[in-house]
């Protein structure tokens, strides 16, 4: 689009430099980020997926989540859970990344304790399957079974914080 004359692992290397997380959204695909979110494999097949994106509208911010994870020395480590060759649904989904985790999650919640309280929350709905941070916060999601569960879930969220910043969406899996 700039006119740049560059590979596709050259233009995600100055992408990264703008943010870890930057390479994967120039991919336009689903995509499994580890590390700091900048090695990136291709994701397994996927459904499109409902979710309600949260934030309540308080900083989190990047610098000093990671500085709070670099000083609390996981013993975890890199380690994490082969993904299958697909997943079918939403409810497929949500028990594989019950195994998963976001190590940024503790941190951020010490700095920010509205992300606490925010996934407490979703977690509590019925529409919710899985409750998770985003990144380094403050937004945090909650995947949901299908479109009118994350609509409902999002309106009851709005009403009872009109103050957050609440949507429903749907991530394009590649298949339904």
């Amino acid at each position: 689009m700039l006119g740049l004359n560059l590979a596709d692992a050259g233009l995600e290397a100055v992408a990264g430099r703008l943010g870890s997380d930057v390479p994967a959204c120039l991919r336009g695909v689903p995509v499994i980020a580890t590390g700091r979110g900048d090695r990136l494999t291709a994701a397994p097949a996927l459904p499109d997926l409902h979710l309600v994106l949260v934030n309540p509208r308080l900083p989190s911010l990047t610098g000093p989540v990671y500085r709070a994870y670099d000083l609390d020395v996981r013993p975890e480590g890199d380690d994490h859970p082969a993904w299958p060759a697909a997943l079918n649904d939403g409810q497929a989904v949500a028990r594989f990344l019950a195994g998963c985790r976001n190590d940024l999650e503790t941190p951020a919640v010490a700095l920010q304790p509205a992300i606490g309280a925010v996934l407490a929350l979703l977690s509590a709905q019925g529409e919710c399957l899985l409750a998770r941070m985003s990144g380094s916060g403050a937004t945090c999601f909650a995947l949901c079974e299908n479109r009118a569960a994350a609509a409902a879930l999002a309106a009851r969220l709005l009403a009872l914080h009109p103050d957050w910043w609440v949507t429903p969406t749907t991530l394009a899996g590649g298949r339904s």
